[in-house]
């Protein structure tokens, strides 16, 4: 563990969900294959959706609708009925298949094991403080067993941005009902955790376990007050 600042007393901690409590890059990866497999079998006139043609889908989306940027769910359900649309749907089946399609993909994102490790730490620490979780993501805490440790669970969407923007700090801190200088928010993205925690008022635990370097990257912008490598090392804080 490495200090960079003289922490608070910490009364709570808030935390990033993806890549913090998991690896999630090779669950999206697969949920992102089953999707395109999916569309291939069950659609044979959509031929053409490869992974290239499906980011340039999402760009041309966001740029028509650009707050959907703030919601990784709300994305891919409009990219799906704009699919849809071009092959001659109508805007209701459209929407309708889009959904459908989209809770099967987010079930396949929510179907990982969290490590053991992950849950000993969780609960040895909300057994002294309360835990928030605050995610840019969509996966869902009930079924990968993560929601009993959370006072809350705070996502973007419905009007509130992603970190680093202040909404899901705020509404972290008034649900917790503490002032932000007393939470330590602990996650592995320099902007969206770092730069988002430090820059809302809050503490930051930079959770660096792929050896990143604070001097090099490109994406610090604000020195967390500590970095730790393994989830175990909080304990010592409380």
């Amino acid at each position: 563990m490495k200090f960079y600042r003289r922490l608070q007393q910490i009364k709570a901690m808030s935390f990033d969900l993806d890549d913090t409590l998991y690896d999630n890059g090779p669950v999206v990866r697969r949920a992102e294959t089953w999707m395109h497999m999916h569309l291939r079998s069950q659609y044979p006139q959509i031929t053409h959706l490869d992974s290239h043609a499906w980011l340039q889908l999402q760009r041309q989306v966001i740029h028509q609708q650009p707050t959907l940027v703030h919601d990784v769910s709300a994305i891919r359900i409009a990219c799906l009925t704009v699919l849809f649309l071009r092959h001659g749907y109508s805007e209701q089946d459209a929407r309708s298949v889009a959904e459908g399609i989209f809770k099967q993909v987010l079930a396949v994102r929510s179907d990982f094991v969290v490590p053991e490790n992950t849950f000993a730490v969780l609960s040895e620490l909300a057994s002294k403080v309360p835990l928030i979780a605050v995610t840019n993501g969509n996966v869902d805490t009930d079924k990968i067993g993560l929601t009993p440790f959370f006072t809350a669970v705070i996502k973007p969407g419905n009007g509130l941005r992603m970190k680093p923007y202040p909404d899901l700090f705020t509404l972290a801190a008034d649900t917790l009902a503490l002032p932000p200088q007393h939470i330590l928010h602990v996650g592995d993205h320099l902007k969206s955790d770092v730069a988002g925690a430090i820059s809302n008022g809050f503490m930051s635990a930079w959770f660096n376990d792929q050896q990143q370097s604070l001097m090099t990257s490109n994406k610090t912008s604000h020195l967390p007050d500590i970095e730790i490598t393994h989830l175990d090392e909080l304990t010592s804080l409380l």
